[in-house]
């Protein structure tokens, strides 16, 4: 489900509803309190099936139904009316059913015993089904399963939600109730995903929950085995499973046509023709929604587990439920065990302060994603991308610069409605982005960017690798392979490869220069000096001696080779000087006027809402820069430093400059993470190096939302938590205006055209 799609706050709403349901107890309401859950998962199943007709309860069934047809001159309903009434006789039968084993059995489903043999019935079940989409699409049949198997999907949510239903109505048992909520929540959101696909891809799911089955019974092995090479064996099956599963979605097409494909073709072109072998097909694989977030994920679990450093769960609800939680199932963050389990264990109570910042920061991220993201891809990133050839220099610069603002805004919008959602839920989980393009030097970008993947690549890649220990070259050579495999892990595709490694290559010579000044901070000029001198002779070596015909690529990387270490040791001097500052309590005058400033800058945002609707082209920019002047001067007033105001002017020139240079450096390895092809890089490379300066494609609107991008990943940190906390603060009438305002505003501000999650397709 898509996080920006209208069905998704109807979701998060019911889910909310009915979590925060079980956790009331009491005879009083009791039939009320389940009614209401019952309905509210009806809502939640009819966002997927998009069918009242597919519900077996009565509940649900006729209200929805009614809902259906009341706009409507078609009211014949689509079953008999006997057949309406056996189903819901039987959808009655499941529920009341389900709802006193709940109340009856729940603490034997919760125990260790109760969940080994459920286990085994989950593999039972998964195994099943599985042949049985394996047989009928074999035979051609695969529609009468998805008939069967669709006409019985809301009685198997009815028997899920009664059992938790049933359990949330005794207190000992109510955990278990709230945990099989989140757990049958979290694979209805997955299944809107597959339902939407074709043929057996209709049963991913099935896939998903059979390798976190796998998971579960191999991390108790681990856990149980005598010896090492047993605790050996069972790791390199949980590596193998996952990553093969991985590995034949994400990349099989690209294994058989970038690297087996060349051989038989060199071996074809010196063969005979009767021992010549034929091209190889391509599958086209559709690539699971997040398969490479869930599989990191549930590989931290059995890594964990055989490192010690976690006890494995004996709970397959639990397990399973933590890999599916569906806030950050698709793209991220990815969570460690260590972090969530915890959290399932001991479900969090439901916190109004902590539920209120997770709506802010979702409202913020479909900011970033529908205001930002959306509107840039559409306006000028992928016309550019599309045909580099026909826009000039200044177009071509405007669409790189678009794309690092259009995934970053993307993708931490993402996270951001990942992370609020949990919140809403009393959950929480770890952040995923710190304003990288902040960053002075590419090491502390990487701190800053996807830190849930960096931080899973250091612990579970680099540091297997060797890390830091041992000889300077080889933590080099360890940060370089870590990129390297990081950016294959984004895509099946050359390109990425190179992304990787200009990053690994970039990381690597940071750190040289780094470890070079740190003892000596002095010496950073000097070696500055040297690094120009090496790539003043490099550029002079390049034209004289590189014949003119060798290609455009081996120069680029020559080019490369010789640039960066200029690049980096200049990012590691000018990073290296920072002014102390001392802060002190501001006064209250100080406040006062912090305060004023900033409500000046919400009656300035309220007049670039005014100026986007009715103002001239070139008042947009200026107003919107009247925002973010207004929010940093109340930063600086409030912070209240006193530092000497030559040095602190010429710190921050320097970080400036180092900024710039290490955004160029990320915005170069872009243009490949972006590109279709190699080819597709040269040209807009080729057009950046063409020195041409017309700008008509890059006009008001382009400059717009680029000057917004910008301004709003450098905005005031401290403006902002007032914002939020001026937010949490208002009664909750006024903070459902405000919600209300900010989706009016948001949906005049989004594009007609729904553009997906960029990292949906990793």
């Amino acid at each position: 489900m898509n996080f920006a799609s209208p069905d998704y706050p109807v979701f998060l709403t019911a889910v909310f509803l009915i979590y925060a349901l079980t956790r009331l107890g009491g005879a009083r309401g009791r039939w009320a309190r389940i009614a209401r859950m019952v309905l509210l998962g009806d809502i939640a199943f009819t966002l997927i099936s998009k069918d009242p007709n597919a519900l077996w309860d009565p509940l649900g069934g006729a209200l929805l139904r009614l809902a259906q047809y009341a706009d409507s001159s078609d009211v014949v309903p689509a079953w008999p009316v006997t057949t309406l009434a056996t189903r819901w006789a039987i959808g009655l039968a499941v529920v009341f059913g389900a709802i006193e084993l709940g109340r009856r059995a729940g603490g034997w489903i919760g125990s260790d015993r109760g969940q080994a043999l459920i286990a085994r019935g989950f593999v039972l079940a998964l195994a099943l089904l599985g042949t049985a989409v394996i047989v009928t699409w074999q035979l051609g049949r695969l529609g009468k399963l998805d008939a069967i198997v669709g006409s019985g999907g809301h009685l198997f949510v009815l028997a899920l939600l009664g059992i938790a239903i049933g359990a949330a109505q005794v207190d000992a048992f109510r955990p278990l109730g709230r945990m099989l909520v989140l757990f049958v929540a979290s694979g209805l959101f997955y299944q809107v995903w597959a339902s939407s696909k074709y043929g057996a891809y209709r049963y991913m799911l099935v896939l998903l929950l059979a390798t976190f089955t796998l998971d579960y019974y191999l991390a108790l092995w681990i856990d149980r085995a005598k010896t090492q090479t047993a605790r050996r064996v069972l790791l390199i099956v949980s590596l193998v499973s996952n990553l093969g599963i991985l590995f034949a979605f994400k990349y099989t097409d690209f294994f058989i046509h970038d690297v087996v494909e060349p051989g038989v073709a060199f071996a074809n072109a010196h063969l005979d023709s009767h021992l010549r072998q034929p091209h190889l097909p391509w599958l086209h694989l559709i690539l699971p929604a997040g398969i490479s977030f869930h599989t990191f994920q549930s590989l931290s679990y059995t890594i964990d587990v055989y490192r010690r450093q976690l006890k494995p769960t004996r709970s397959v609800l639990q397990f399973s439920t933590f890999v599916l939680f569906f806030p950050q199932l698709v793209a991220g963050p990815i969570v460690r065990a260590q972090d969530l389990l915890p959290q399932l264990g001991d479900l969090p109570a439901l916190d109004l302060e902590k539920a209120t910042i997770g709506l802010f920061r979702i409202v913020i991220g479909l900011f970033k994603k529908l205001a930002i993201a959306d509107a840039l891809a559409m306006a000028i990133v992928l016309r550019v991308f599309a045909d580099p050839s026909h826009f000039s220099t200044v177009e071509v610069i405007a669409g790189v610069v678009g794309f690092a603002l259009q995934i970053y805004t993307d993708f931490s919008a993402y996270s951001d409605i990942a992370i609020g959602s949990a919140a809403v839920l009393g959950f929480t989980l770890p952040e995923n982005f710190r304003t990288p393009y902040r960053s002075a030097n590419l090491q502390e970008f990487w701190r800053r960017w996807h830190i849930s993947l960096s931080t899973w690549l250091r612990d579970y890649l680099y540091i297997t690798l060797g890390g830091s220990r041992g000889a300077a070259w080889r933590t080099y050579v360890n940060l370089s392979l870590t990129m390297l495999i990081g950016g294959l892990w984004h895509g099946p595709g050359w390109t990425y490869v190179v992304w990787g490694a200009l990053h690994g290559f970039g990381l690597a010579v940071t750190r040289y220069f780094q470890r070079r000044t740190a003892a000596d901070p002095d010496r950073a000029l000097y070696l500055v000096v040297v690094c120009f001198g090496i790539a003043t002779a490099g550029y002079a070596l390049q034209q004289l001696v590189l014949p003119d015909d060798i290609g455009v690529w081996p120069q680029l990387i020559v080019v490369w080779l010789y640039a960066t270490p200029l690049w980096a040791v200049l990012t590691a001097w000018l990073g290296a000087d920072q002014v102390a500052l001392d802060p002190v309590a501001p006064t209250a005058s100080a406040e006062r006027l912090a305060t004023a400033l900033r409500c000046a800058m919400c009656g300035a945002f309220l007049g670039v809402l005014a100026v986007l609707q009715w103002g001239e082209d070139w008042t947009w920019i200026p107003a919107a820069l009247a925002v973010w002047a207004l929010a940093l001067a109340a930063d600086i007033v409030e912070r209240g430093a006193r530092v000497a105001f030559v040095p602190a002017a010429v710190a921050v020139a320097r970080r400036g400059l180092a900024v710039i240079l290490v955004f160029s450096y990320v915005c170069l390895a872009w243009i490949f993470f972006r590109a279709t092809s190699f080819d597709n890089a040269l040209d807009v490379l080729r057009q950046i190096a063409a020195g041409e300066p017309g700008h008509a494609n890059a006009g008001p609107i382009v400059m717009m939302l680029l000057t917004i991008g910008v301004l709003a990943h450098f905005f005031a940190d401290g403006s902002f938590r007032w914002l939020r906390e001026r937010f949490c603060a208002l009664p909750a009438i006024a903070q459902g205006a405000v919600l209300c305002g900010a989706a009016l505003v948001l949906r005049e501000l989004a594009h007609p055209k729904v553009v997906p999650f960029i990292y949906f397709e990793y």
